[in-house]
């Protein structure tokens, strides 16, 4: 029986090292680190800016899950997508399995192979059947494949046996509890005793002799603890900066990501789960993925207005189009500015970027083509950035063990990752918050 964190009395006062653990932000990075230090037996905090959003499955429940704040822009006006509420990022993520890139952490020395599969074991990760895939989408496996594209079906973590035929609700986060997301392991959590303190916005790390022994909220309470976790996602940048690791967010990642839709005759797949086919087959060498997945009528809105508002006459399709996502691997640059009022970061596309995302949507056309739509019902959508990234980067400002400089101080989310990885992170992050659990146990002991 799922926990009620949002309901769990909290009361938690400022002694010092009352806690074995304190992890900061609740997305999957934070809400596995916290699971498994639990499941050991030791003392869990687990604290989160935003609240426990529960009524899913609605255009509601996305802005509140980024608290009213569902893209934040560059100073360029780029927008990048953010989350701040129980669970993070993979409440409303499409369920995308995607193991962790060999290729990018063997070049730091970093296997997680062990931890892969014990994630794959506990995600609920399998492959859908045709109804749960949808005719639409079967229609572009299909005409890809014609092409002379390799197109499969890729592996999802949503339990089949709760999912039901025609539905899209993923990305507005899942009403019947379908799809995994770090809750599940939040929740965990709870269960083994350890706390979670919901709407607490940590500002600073307390720093002792050159070791982190606690974290400061906004209403200056402290909280300490013998090892601290930042999951905060980009908010790990302004922490890390103001205990002097200055290094932090002066480059990033985001995985542009760039969706194309057009107008097939007499069908469409806004009603069809996302990304559960697609190919990698172009990763390896163009470091670019595609699947089948298109933003909803309000990002659209959004988005057109990026664009250009003399497109706004195309979201008329917004309820029969079909989309194509291109996601690639984007080049470390710009810088990420967390007190600055009017823009976050700063960062474009490259033209490696640029041109990485043009051969993606040049494809995505052909296969559309190939369905049926015509070039006139075509829509390229502005790029924007999926996931902000390699801010903390892994042999920059955290090692191997995900430590920073400041001794009993880590980070453990998309953040560490050495480069844009260009492709779903969720099992990722899970594998190093397994791996990380496993380093804070031995050092604790």
């Amino acid at each position: 029986m799922s926990a009620e964190p949002s309901k769990k009395k909290q009361d938690v006062k400022s002694t010092r090292n009352e806690y074995d653990v304190i992890v900061v932000g609740s997305g999957v990075g934070g809400t596995t680190v916290a699971r498994e230090m639990s499941r050991r037996g030791k003392k869990v905090l687990l604290l989160e800016r935003g609240g426990n959003w529960t009524a899913l499955g609605n255009s509601m429940a996305n802005l509140m899950v980024m608290q009213w704040s569902p893209l934040i822009f560059s100073k360029q006006l780029s927008a990048i997508y953010c989350t701040s509420n129980y669970g993070g990022a993979s409440v409303v993520s499409c369920g995308a399995a995607v193991p962790p890139p060999k290729k990018v952490f063997d070049k730091v020395g970093i296997d997680l192979s062990v931890e892969t599969e014990e994630a794959r074991s506990e995600m609920w990760i399998n492959k859908m059947p045709d109804v749960l895939v949808g005719p639409t989408t079967l229609r572009l496996l299909e005409c890809a494949n014609d092409l002379g594209y390799h197109w499969t079906k890729l592996e999802r973590f949503v339990d089949v046996n709760r999912c039901v035929p025609n539905c899209s609700d993923c990305m507005l986060g899942c009403p019947r509890g379908a799809k995994w997301t770090g809750r599940i392991y939040g929740d965990d959590m709870l269960r083994n005793g350890g706390d979670l303190q919901l709407n607490t916005k940590i500002m600073n790390i307390i720093v002792e002799n050159g070791k982190a022994v606690g974290v400061q909220d906004s209403k200056g309470k402290k909280y300490y603890g013998k090892k601290i976790i930042l999951s905060a996602g980009v908010g790990n940048v302004g922490l890390l900066r103001r205990a002097g690791l200055n290094e932090a967010g002066r480059s990033f990642a985001v995985d542009y990501l760039q969706f194309i839709g057009g107008v097939i005759p007499h069908m469409n797949s806004v009603y069809e789960q996302p990304m559960t086919i697609g190919t990698q087959e172009h990763y390896e060498e163009d470091g670019f993925i595609l699947v089948p997945v298109f933003t909803n009528w309000y990002f659209l809105a959004i988005l057109l207005t990026l664009k250009g508002p003399w497109h706004y006459s195309w979201l008329k399709n917004a309820f029969r189009s079909t989309g194509i996502m291109v996601k690639v691997q984007d080049e470390l640059a710009g810088e990420i500015y967390p007190d600055n009022f009017f823009y976050m970061a700063s960062k474009t596309p490259s033209e490696r970027d640029k041109k990485r995302l043009k051969k993606g949507a040049d494809i995505v056309k052909r296969v559309l083509r190939r369905a049926g739509a015509t070039d006139n019902s075509f829509m390229e959508l502005p790029p924007m950035g999926a996931h902000p990234s390699a801010t903390c980067r892994i042999n920059d400002t955290v090692d191997k063990n995900l430590q920073t400089r400041i001794e009993n101080l880590y980070c453990c989310d998309a953040s560490v990752v050495p480069e844009s990885l260009g492709e779903p992170v969720v099992w990722t992050v899970v594998a190093l918050g397994k791996r990380l659990a496993k380093h804070l146990d031995a050092q604790l002991a």
